[in-house]
C-alpha cells in the first residue's frame, strides 16, 4: 500500500508568445486627443476616442480608460498599450520596460 501514494507531479513551464503591440504615452494620448477635435478644458482633452474606445477626463494627470477588466486610471507615468485584438489597458512605465522592447 506504501506505493500506491508515490506518485510524480509534472509541473510544465510556459513562455510567452513573443507578440508586437503598440503603446503611446500619457503625452502622446493627449496629443492624439487634441488632433481629434476634443473640447479642450484647461488645456487637456476632455472626452475623445482612441482606437475606437471612448477616453474620458478625470483630472489633469488622469484619463479613465475602459479595458476588458472594467474602468481603469491612466496616469502621467504610464502607457498605453494596445493589445493583439485592440483593446486597450494602461501599464505603469516601469512595468512596460521590464516586460517589452523596443522593435522596428
Amino acid at each position: 500500500m506504501e506505493g500506491l501514494f508515490n506518485f510524480l507531479i509534472i509541473y510544465m513551464k510556459y513562455r510567452k508568445k513573443p507578440v508586437v503591440i503598440e503603446a503611446i504615452t500619457f503625452d502622446e494620448l493627449i496629443s492624439h486627443g487634441e488632433a481629434s477635435g476634443a473640447n479642450i478644458v484647461n488645456g487637456l482633452p476632455w472626452s475623445f476616442e482612441y482606437g475606437g474606445h471612448a477616453i474620458t477626463h478625470e483630472n489633469d494627470d488622469c484619463y479613465l480608460i475602459p479595458t476588458l477588466e472594467g474602468i481603469q486610471q491612466m496616469k502621467r507615468c504610464d502607457m498605453l498599450i494596445t493589445g493583439i485584438k485592440g483593446e486597450i489597458y494602461p501599464c505603469r512605465k516601469d512595468i512596460f520596460e521590464q516586460t517589452y522592447e523596443l522593435v522596428n
